[in-house]
Order: C-alpha cells, then structure tokens, then sequence
C-alpha cells in the first residue's frame, strides 16, 4: 500500500485552491516598505508575523498570505461583535505578557519562545534586533478556534528569518 504524506496532501489542498489563492495575492498586495502583516479571520484575530529587512519580507509576502488564504478559505464564516481595533489591542497584549524562554538559534543569534493564554509566539534576535517575530493563536488551549498554521510557517525558520 501506498502511504500518502501529510506534506503531498497539503500540496493537493493548495493546489485546488490555487485559483482562491491568488485572489487573496491580488487583495493583499504587498506595500513599499512593508516589513509584515496582522491577520484577522472572520472578525478573529490569527497572528502576525514581522520581518526586520523588507526585502526578505518581500520575497516571503506570497507565501504567508498564502498560509494566511488558506485559514481563511477552512475557517467557519462567523462574525464577531468585537471591533477588530480592540481584539488587536487585546492580542498584542497577549502577547507581550507571555512566558518567555531563550535558547541559543541553529545559526546566528537567539531563538526566543513565547506562551501564554491561548497564545504562541518565537522571535529570532540578533545582536537584540529582532530579525523574525510571529505570534499565533493556540487552538490547544483555546476553545474558540484552531491555530493558525503555525507549522506552514516554521518554514522561514529554516531560511534564516
């Protein structure tokens, strides 16, 4: 019997969604200067992800609103009553009192894990600049929802964001 990997499986769901996909590129054009996105699903926040050098972030801007696409083609259509200015605030909030843990990276610098109250987060510094920072929503413990793709993501560790 033939096993089928979870990585072939994702590339069939993307590739029936590709003409979804590039709708959200088209959308969600990348902007002169900009260095990272915030992401809101169905009135919820998902994450962010920030870049220090804008040019790396411009190469990686498909591929994250992509994973972003992705959530929001899976996500349930519900609507929120909050404003999506005070969940932001709320969210940044979160995580900026989450637990943090250092550990020496792979390559240059620090990798920097963060947890909190429904929240998951990893910074990578260098020389205390941060170089890759994102934030995600943690389905495991929160009942409100799934996490955003977090391992898609995990990706752009290993190019050295």
């Amino acid at each position: 019997a033939k096993a089928r990997s979870a990585t072939g499986a994702m590339r069939h769901i993307y590739q029936s969604r590709a003409k979804d996909l590039e709708k959200y590129l088209e959308t969600f054009k990348y902007v002169p200067h900009q260095r990272g996105l915030y992401v809101i699903i169905n009135g919820k926040t998902v994450g962010f992800d920030v870049l220090s050098l804008e040019r790396v972030y411009q190469a990686l801007h498909p591929k994250l609103v992509k994973s972003y696409a992705m959530d929001a083609i899976l996500a349930d259509k519900q609507k929120s009553k909050i404003s999506s200015s005070d969940k932001t605030k709320a969210f940044i909030e979160k995580a900026r009192r989450c637990q943090e843990k250092k550990y020496k990276s792979v390559g240059q610098g620090t990798d920097h894990r963060f947890e909190g109250r429904a929240i998951l987060g990893s910074a990578l510094l260098y020389r205390k600049k941060v170089i890759h920072m994102a934030f995600f929503k943690d389905a495991q413990s929160s009942k409100t929802g799934r996490m955003s793709s977090y391992s898609r993501r995990r990706e752009l560790e290993d190019i050295g964001c």
